[in-house]
């Protein structure tokens, strides 16, 4: 007897399997936990349905795929002890097999950087050798004189000082770490002075296909730099076949305010489009719908192949090969109940999925396209049919994955029904014949011609996405959806209730309004570097140091600083103040005033033209901008912040500003790098630096916070911004030392992530992003 297992039972299921993984990933219980309690609950379920035997799977069997999913989670994220991360923070020689092919750029300082992602297989520790397993990423800077050539597949030998992969730890902010790990990668390591050696490997069958794929790209990026400005190949072979390496900013940028920004990485609407031309195609020559799906999944999948067979390719090409089934047979309800399987297997084979923002975005908007477009279309089918078509797949793709997009990005794109009617078709064709292209340049003078005439097809689309992208409203900042908030968003859609279209528009509105009459102030976490974020009680923003990184190789600003400041719904910042001109302290203050509405800048006495330069702004596009002087005490919304020392002689750290600000009866103490002369010149002069909360000088260096000094200031609590397994040895242990026998409670960044004080004057709380635990109430 054949049993059709209904489609919503199946999305039950897939529900009950997910809130396993994230049960387990929340109160990290043991197996025996899980099994012993989904036991109970199902002998409870069985108990209350032994009568109405139709309602036991819709009981018993979700227990099962609950325990199944946390059962896998477990599995998963419970790593081997020969795994290369359980060597973390040792000096380690390691060789392995390179897995990918080998990535190469310039970094903004000039710098090259080669990338590599390796299979580790055994490492050297005190002179031992022994196997391990797991995979790592490897950084080298070569000279000049010293390129190695690999391939995949080849041994590598490297020693330096292995990390694990960390990310910023700050709410919204993707996690990178997750991502890594669920494709197999736990560390990364530095080359040291000796560099890598790579051994020639000749390889198995699959090794060579692979080397012969990576080859082919290889031919196809040669060409297109025959004939095309770097950042134009680098643009179209991202849209080929993914990767950033070489983008123009500005360009990304753009394409992520009008909501095609997936057109620049392998993703499921490439294998949609690339389908529906071999449809359009084979509709042409009248072949049968079953002949068309075939040749349309031997295209997905030989694309597949072309773009590495990397893990998030295969995750688009399954999703867009379910699209093509469902329209090319006419067979949504199939299809819907395709996604859902294919999305059970996907979490059993790999439960670290569901934390990964590209497998959200990919099923939900997927799901979108299968349950929503039929709908969408059906009420714009009086519009032109070109237009009605993207606007029905942009919705639906949209209304599925908003609440996604809006935690994450924080902003919804108006414009990406223009940018996908009129700009997406000519990246299309640039796409299709693109890879048309790589085979037309087996005869040079005529892939030349018809690459010319590809770069300028996509200068074409560039260009008027841009304007579109500066269009007014063209995208709009909007608050984050708490949990709850985007749990009942999913439930009206899912029952298709007409409070979806309010839900739409008020819950980003509710979830952003802030309680007033407190003060918050939040150690961000930006890695070896100071920002410090404050709200008044009625909702004014200031930034003490803004957080960035030393050669400008990673613009901690804009990745960092302005995607926490819009996932705090912040839309326009008062008031900057800088300790000092150095990079980790004003380095992100560029992209903040990019991003935002700035009223002033208060620096230290370094001049207007470090500044400028530090920001990477023009001096004639600065927002006002002055030095601070000592004694100054300027009010923001009820909320003091007094200089208490503001050098004008000296260098670097010796000219670092001190700040506090003060609500009520609570004070917060910002001191940038001062050093300890600096220190002993406040005290002699009298200065009263008693504080609450001190942010501890120099991320914790020897340099800084003398013993009299700390007494001085008397912190309930100590904040110390510092970047996980920086090279300086920060915090410093003496430092640490002193610290506790104050005794004052102890934050880091590196470890909390950020770190958020709430008070209204008189009590002072404190939460922290990495554990809830440490999470408590400190007195003033």
């Amino acid at each position: 007897m054949k049993i059709k297992v209904p489609d919503s039972m199946l999305n039950v299921w897939l529900a009950a399997m997910a809130a396993g993984v994230l049960f387990m990933e929340h109160f990290q219980r043991t197996p025996q936990f899980l099994i012993g309690a989904c036991a109970a609950a199902t002998a409870v379920g069985l108990l209350a349905t032994w009568r109405r035997k139709n309602f036991t799977a819709w009981i018993v069997v979700p227990i099962i795929f609950f325990a199944l999913g946390g059962w896998r989670f477990f599995a998963v994220d419970n790593l081997p002890q020969d795994d290369v991360s359980k060597f973390a923070g040792q000096q380690i020689f390691v060789t392995g097999t390179i897995r990918d092919e080998p990535q190469s750029k310039i970094l903004p300082n000039g710098m090259r950087q080669i990338r590599f992602v390796v299979d580790a297989q055994a490492a050297k520790l005190n002179g031992a050798l022994q196997k391990i397993s797991g995979g790592l990423i490897v950084t080298f800077y070569p000279k000049s004189d010293e390129l190695p050539t690999a391939r995949i597949g080849d041994k590598i030998s490297v020693s330096g000082n292995l990390r694990l992969i960390s990310n910023y730890k700050n709410p919204g902010q993707i996690d990178s770490v997750t991502r890594m790990k669920a494709d197999g990668i736990t560390a990364r390591l530095s080359a040291g002075k000796q560099g890598v050696a790579i051994e020639a490997v000749d390889g198995g069958l699959w090794t060579k296909f692979l080397r012969l794929v990576a080859t082919i790209r290889q031919h196809y990026r040669a060409a297109m730099a025959q004939v095309m400005s770097t950042q134009d190949a680098a643009a179209i072979f991202a849209m080929l076949f993914g990767g950033y390496a070489g983008l123009n900013p500005e360009l990304v940028e753009d394409f992520a305010t009008t909501g095609i920004i997936h057109i620049l990485s392998v993703s499921g609407s490439h294998m949609s489009m690339l389908s529906f031309v071999v449809a359009a195609v084979c509709k042409l020559g009248r072949f049968p719908r079953c002949v068309t799906f075939a040749v349309g999944v031997f295209v997905i999948g030989t694309y597949a192949l072309l773009s590495g067979l990397l893990p998030q390719v295969m995750r688009s090409a399954s999703m867009g090969a379910l699209v093509f089934f469902a329209k090319t047979l006419d067979a949504e309800a199939e299809g819907a109940r395709l996604l859902t399987l294919t999305a059970l297997a996907m979490l059993f084979n790999q439960p670290l999925l569901i934390f990964d923002v590209s497998f959200q975005l990919s099923f939900t908007s997927t799901a979108g396209l299968m349950y929503l477009s039929e709908d969408l279309r059906r009420t714009m089918e009086r519009l032109p049919k070109f237009f009605a078509e993207a606007a029905t797949m942009t919705i639906a793709a949209q209304v599925a994955s908003l609440p996604i997009v809006v935690w994450y990005f924080n902003r919804i794109s108006l414009s990406a029904v223009l940018a996908n009617a009129f700009v997406m078709p000519l990246l299309e064709i640039v796409i299709v014949g693109g890879l048309l292209g790589g085979i037309i340049a087996v005869v040079p003078i005529v892939g030349k011609i018809f690459f010319a005439c590809l770069a300028m097809t996509f200068g074409l689309g560039a260009e008027l996405n841009r304007v579109f992208a500066r269009l007014p409203l063209s995208s709009v900042q909007v608050p984050t959806l708490g949990f709850a908030a985007g749990f009942f968003y999913y439930v009206a859609l899912i029952l298709r209730r007409p409070i979806i279209l309010p839900l739409i528009i008020l819950l980003p509105l509710l979830s952003g309004l802030r309680p007033s009459g407190g003060l918050e102030v939040s150690f961000v976490d930006v890695g070896q570097g100071d920002c410090a974020v404050v709200v008044t009680p009625h909702g004014k923003c200031m930034i003490f140091d803004t957080g960035g990184v030393r050669e400008r190789m990673f613009d901690v600003g804009g990745r960092v600083v302005v995607p926490y400041l819009k996932h705090e719904n912040i839309r326009a910042v008062d008031k900057i103040f800088l300790t000092h001109v150095h990079e980790d302290h004003a380095g992100g203050a560029g992209s903040v005033i990019k991003n935002f509405p700035v009223g002033e800048v208060v620096t230290g006495n370094e001049g207007r033209a470090e500044y400028a330069a530090v920001f990477g702004i023009a001096q004639e596009h600065l927002p006002n901008m002055r030095a601070g002087h000592a004694g100054e005490v300027i009010d923001v919304d009820g909320v003091q912040v007094e200089i208490l020392f503001a050098p004008t002689v000296g260098s670097g750290n010796e000219i670092s500003n001190v700040y506090r600000i003060r609500y009520g009866d609570v004070t917060f103490l910002i001191t940038g790098d001062l050093v300890t002369d600096m220190e002993s010149q406040i005290l002699a002069a009298g200065v009263d630096v008693k504080s609450t909360v001190l942010k501890v000088g120099h991320h914790g260096s020897a340099t800084s916070s003398s013993e009299k000094f700390l007494r001085a200031v008397n912190p309930s609590c100590a904040v110390i911004c510092v970047g996980y397994g920086n090279t300086f040895g920060h915090p410093r242990a003496e430092v640490l030392e002193r610290l506790e026998n104050l005794p004052t409670k102890i934050f880091r960044t590196d470890r909390d992530g950020l770190i958020t004080f709430r008070t209204d004057g008189k009590t002072l709380r404190v939460e922290t992003f990495v554990q809830a635990g440490k999470s408590g109430n400190a007195t003033n």
